[in-house]
């Protein structure tokens, strides 16, 4: 769900910039062209933190409430049958296997699924980190003027805000239904899907949206400076 509004707010910040006109028109040289592109990095960049993130929350919650929650109820172990042996009046029955000593259980796949959890949460929170950090580094040395002013840092900052809030809004409460009905309404022998996916995700989502919104309040608090013309 990130992914994809992460795809529609790219597409937008994209609109927004061809229909601007005035004082900070569309910029099509180089240096302009870069700017647009570091900005569109820099949030690719957060969204893949924010999935990394939403990982390794879905491991620390199954590692702290058990598996069940996240991952959702034991999958069922069905014995495999064996054949009745029956045959004919007056007739000699061949033989027949029996069934085994043991059953041997299937191996539980939750357990595989909070390692890749862990794992691609780890991978994710550093690569989207580094290349944040690296775009944010090429966006202060390319950028002299103060970056507050300028329409791309808002439209990142909006965009940002509203992608995030989304998936706040979305993610978090669908996730705490599944957990509280997984806790409340739990019914013995029966599957229930697990709240890791929303609940992770909503978990995640929620600390980057509150960094955008303080933000974008930071610089519609900050005072306006205009220049001065000499008559």
């Amino acid at each position: 769900m990130l992914t994809a509004l992460a795809v529609l707010g790219g597409i937008v910040l994209l609109v927004v910039l061809f229909l601007q006109r005035g004082r900070e028109g569309i910029d099509l040289s180089l240096g302009g062209l870069m700017r647009v592109y570091l900005y569109l990095a820099s949030l690719a960049g957060v969204v893949v933190f924010a999935v990394g993130l939403a990982g390794v929350v879905a491991y620390v919650l199954s590692a702290a409430f058990g598996l069940e929650v996240i991952y959702g109820g034991p999958r069922p172990q069905i014995e495999p049958a064996f054949p009745v042996q029956v045959c004919p009046p007056g007739q000699t029955c061949p033989p027949f296997p029996g069934p085994p000593g043991t059953f041997a259980p299937v191996p539980d796949d939750r357990l595989r699924q909070q390692g890749e959890d862990l794992v691609r949460g780890v991978t994710f929170l550093v690569f989207g980190g580094i290349f944040w950090g690296a775009h944010w580094w090429a966006r202060r040395a390319l950028s002299p003027a103060p970056e507050r002013e300028s329409l791309l840092f808002r439209s990142y900052l909006i965009l940002g805000t509203a992608i995030f809030g989304i998936a706040t809004i979305a993610l978090l409460p669908t996730g705490i239904y599944q957990a509280l009905s997984f806790a409340v309404v739990n019914v013995p022998g029966t599957f229930r899907q697990g709240a890791g996916e929303a609940l992770g995700g909503g978990l995640a989502a929620l600390p980057i949206w509150l960094i955008y919104l303080w933000l974008v309040q930071r610089v519609l608090r900050a005072p306006v400076t205009r220049p001065t013309t000499v008559a």
